[in-house]
C-alpha cells in the first residue's frame, strides 16, 4: 500500500514538474512576445500606447507617442497628460471625449476615429487613430494607435481658408474679410503665430490694419496709422526699405521704440514683417507675423507665407482698382453736375455759381479751402475772386480786394510741362507764386494744389485746393479732377464774359458806350411809373451838339465820331450814381435826373454845358451844346416830358445855341 502511494506521489510530482516547465516556457514565450511587440512598436513610425482599462494609466508608449503627446517618460505621460484634463484641447478633443472612446472600445472591442492634440509649446498633432483590446502581461489592455496625418489636415485647412479668401473676393465681401481669411490661412501653417495684414493708405504715407482679427486690440490700436519710415516698428520699416524685417526680440530692437510697451501688453516678443508687393512693383502693405517668445522665421515659415502674400497682393490691387473706379464714377458725376449748372447760369448768377462750385469741390476732396484767383485783363494783377473755406478755417476774402502783381508769361512757364502744381509749407515757393505764400501762409502739414484757369487760349487765373495731411494727399485722380474743374471754371468765366458782352451790346451804344435809345426809353417808363406811384418827381435833360454837321463835313466822320465819344466821356464822368445818360440819336443825348426838381436840374445842365465848352477835343475848334430841360408833372407820360424837353431844346437853339432852356 505504501509502495502504491509512493509511486502515485512520484508520478504526480513528475507531472507537476512538467507542468511547471511548460508554464515557465509559456511565460518566457509571452514575455518574449511582449518584448517583441515593444520592439516592433518602438521601431514603428506610428503612435502606439497601451492603457490600463481600469485607471487609464499608460502601461507602455513608444517614442513616437511620447513625442506626439509632449511627454518624456511613460510616467509623465500618465500624470501630465492622461490624468490632467487641462492638458487637452477643448471639446470635441478633450480628455472626457477621449475617455468616452475608451469606454465604447471596451464594449465593442475596436473603435476608429481622428484625434487632435496640442502639446504644450509644440506643433498641434492630428492622428488617424484606433482603439482595440489586446492581451498584455497576462491580462488585457487597450492599445491606442495613431498615424500622423497632421500635414494632410493642415493642408486641408490651408485649402479651406484659401477657398474662403478667393470666394470672398469673387463675391465682393470686402477687403477685410478676404485678408482675415488669409491671416488665418498663415496661422494654420505656423504654430503659435498670430498674423495681421496692414495696407498702405491711398496717400502712401501710413499703414492701416485691414486683416488679422486674432491680434489683440491694444496692438491694433497702437499700430494703426503706422508711418512708412525707417524705425517705425517692423511694418513701417519693411515698407520703407522695400524688404523683409525680422525683429527677433522687440525688447532689444530699436525699431520698436515707442511701440514696445503695447507689444508687451499684447503678449508678443517677436515680429516678422514681409512686404506685400503689387504687380507693378508698388509696395501695397505688410504681412506681419507675431510670436509670444523670441523667434525668427525658418525656411518652412517663409514658404508657408508665399501663397497668402500672393493672394493678398491680388486682393489689395483688386480692391484699390474698385475704389479707384468708384472714385472716378463719383468724380465724373460731380463734374457733370457742376458742368450742367455752370453752363445754365445767367451772367448775374455766375459769381454765386462759382462760389457753390468751390464748396462742392471742397466737400468732395474734404479740403480746407478752395479758391479762385483771377488775372485782371488791364492791370495784369491777380486778385482773389471766389473762395470756400471749411468750418473752423479762416476765410481769405478780407484780402480779396488786394491785388498781387503777376506776369502771364511767368505763369505759363510754371505750368509749361504739367497741368497742376503743388505747394507746401516745406517746399520752396517759386518767385512767380510768392503772392500765394503771402495770401495762404501755409503751415506744417498743409499743401495746396494749383491748376491753371483759361478763358479760350488766354490765362485768366488759378484754381487752388488746400488740404491738411501728414502725407501728400494729391493722388493722380485728385489732380485730374482738379484740372477738370479748372477747365469748367474757365468755361464759366468765358461764358459769363460773352453773355455780359452780348447784354452790354444789346443796351449800349457801340460808339459812345452810353445806354442806347431803347434802354433809355425803358428807364423812362420805370421812372414815370415810380414817380406816379409815390408822388415824386424827376427831371430830363436833352442836348445836342451845335453845328455838328459842319464838323463832319470839314473834319470827316472819323473826327466827328471822336467828338461824340469825347462828349459821352464828359457826360459819364459828371454823372452821379443815380443818374442815367444815353445817346438819343445822332448827336443828341438824354440824361435822367431822379428825385431832381427843375430848379436843381438847371445848375446841373449849366455845369455840363460849361464842361463841354471848355474841353479841348481832337479838332482845332470849340465844341458847344444846346440844352433843354423838363420836369415830370403828375399825369405825364414819357412822351409828354420828352416832348417838353425837346421843345426847350429848340428854344435854346433859337436863342443862339450854347445855352440852357427849360419848359417854363
Amino acid at each position: 500500500m505504501l509502495v502504491y502511494l509512493y509511486l502515485r506521489y512520484w508520478r504526480l510530482n513528475r507531472r507537476v514538474q512538467g507542468l511547471s516547465l511548460e508554464m515557465g516556457s509559456a511565460n518566457r514565450s509571452l514575455h518574449n512576445t511582449d518584448r517583441d511587440l515593444r520592439t516592433l512598436f518602438d521601431q514603428a513610425n506610428v503612435v502606439v500606447m497601451l492603457l490600463d482599462r481600469s485607471n487609464k494609466s499608460v502601461l507602455y508608449a513608444n517614442q513616437t507617442a511620447m513625442t506626439a503627446f509632449g511627454a518624456k517618460t511613460v510616467e509623465k505621460l500618465t500624470t501630465e497628460v492622461m490624468h490632467r484634463p487641462d492638458a487637452w484641447p477643448a471639446a470635441p478633443y478633450s480628455l472626457s471625449d477621449f475617455e468616452d472612446f475608451i469606454d465604447k472600445t471596451g464594449r465593442s472591442g475596436l473603435k476608429k476615429f481622428e484625434w487632435y492634440f496640442e502639446p504644450e509649446g509644440r506643433t498641434p498633432v492630428w492622428l488617424d487613430s484606433s482603439l482595440s483590446v489586446i492581451s498584455y502581461q497576462c491580462g488585457q489592455a487597450l492599445m491606442f494607435t495613431g498615424v500622423d496625418i497632421t500635414n494632410r489636415k493642415f493642408s486641408e485647412k490651408v485649402d479651406y481658408y484659401r477657398h474662403l479668401a478667393m470666394k470672398s473676393m469673387a463675391n465682393n465681401k470686402g477687403l477685410d474679410v478676404t485678408l482675415d481669411h488669409l491671416t488665418a490661412m498663415a496661422e494654420v501653417s505656423m504654430a503659435g503665430a498670430r498674423c495681421g495684414l496692414m495696407v498702405r493708405d491711398v496717400e502712401g504715407g501710413r499703414l492701416r490694419w485691414v486683416g488679422g482679427q486674432s491680434l489683440p486690440e491694444v496692438l491694433r490700436e497702437s499700430l494703426d496709422g503706422l508711418p512708412v519710415a525707417f524705425g517705425a516698428a517692423s511694418g513701417g520699416t519693411a515698407v520703407y526699405i522695400r524688404g523683409r524685417v525680422v525683429s527677433t526680440d522687440v525688447h532689444n530692437d530699436e525699431r520698436w521704440e515707442g511701440y514696445r510697451d503695447d507689444a508687451e501688453k499684447a503678449g508678443f516678443r517677436a515680429c516678422w514683417s514681409e512686404p506685400v508687393i503689387g504687380s507693378t512693383g508698388e509696395i501695397l502693405g505688410t504681412f506681419d507675423v507675431y510670436h509670444g517668445e523670441p523667434w525668427a522665421p525658418g525656411d518652412d515659415d517663409i514658404d508657408a507665407l508665399t501663397d497668402p502674400i500672393a493672394i493678398a497682393s491680388l486682393a489689395i490691387e483688386r480692391h484699390q482698382a474698385k475704389v479707384q473706379l468708384e472714385h472716378m464714377v463719383l468724380s465724373e458725376q460731380m463734374v457733370r453736375r457742376v458742368s450742367t449748372e455752370l453752363l445754365t447760369l445767367g451772367p448775374e448768377q455766375t459769381d454765386e455759381g462759382l462760389n457753390r462750385t468751390c464748396r462742392t469741390l471742397g466737400e468732395f476732396f474734404r479740403a480746407d479751402r478752395v479758391f479762385l484767383c483771377q488775372l485782371d485783363d488791364v492791370s495784369r494783377q491777380m486778385w482773389l475772386s471766389h473762395e470756400w473755406a471749411d468750418e473752423g478755417v479762416g476765410s481769405l476774402r478780407q484780402d480779396s480786394v488786394k491785388k498781387y502783381p503777376e506776369i502771364t508769361t511767368s505763369l505759363n512757364k510754371i505750368f509749361e510741362h504739367r497741368p497742376t502744381v503743388i505747394l507746401s509749407a516745406e517746399s520752396e515757393i517759386l518767385p512767380q507764386l510768392e503772392f500765394l505764400d503771402e495770401l495762404l501762409a501755409l503751415e506744417r502739414g498743409q499743401s495746396v494744389l494749383l491748376a491753371m484757369v483759361h478763358r479760350g487760349d488766354r490765362v485768366s487765373g488759378i484754381l487752388g485746393v488746400q488740404m491738411t495731411a501728414s502725407v501728400n494727399p494729391w493722388t493722380p485722380q485728385r489732380s485730374q479732377t482738379a484740372e477738370l474743374m479748372a477747365n469748367l471754371f474757365g468755361s464759366a468765366l468765358s461764358r459769363a464774359q460773352l453773355l455780359n458782352s452780348l447784354t452790354y451790346q444789346a443796351v449800349h451804344d457801340q460808339l459812345t458806350g452810353l445806354y442806347n435809345r431803347h434802354k433809355i426809353e425803358s428807364f423812362m417808363d420805370q421812372e414815370v411809373a415810380r414817380c406816379t406811384r409815390y408822388g415824386s418827381t424827376f427831371s430830363l435833360i436833352i442836348f445836342d451838339l451845335d453845328h455838328f454837321k459842319s464838323i463832319n463835313d470839314r473834319f470827316g466822320h472819323n473826327e466827328g465820331d471822336e467828338v461824340l465819344s469825347g462828349v459821352a466821356y464828359l457826360v459819364n464822368k459828371g454823372l452821379r450814381e443815380s443818374e442815367i445818360a444815353g445817346r438819343w440819336g445822332g448827336e443828341e443825348f438824354l440824361i435822367i435826373l431822379p428825385e431832381t426838381s427843375l430848379e436843381l436840374a438847371i445848375p446841373v445842365a449849366e455845369r455840363l454845358r460849361g464842361t463841354i465848352e471848355s474841353h479841348r477835343f481832337s479838332i482845332p475848334e470849340r465844341i458847344t451844346v444846346s440844352i433843354g430841360i423838363a420836369a415830370f408833372n403828375q399825369g405825364d407820360t414819357p412822351h409828354d416830358i420828352i416832348q417838353r424837353a425837346d421843345a426847350a431844346l429848340y428854344s435854346a437853339k433859337a436863342a443862339g445855341r450854347n445855352c440852357v432852356k427849360s419848359d417854363f
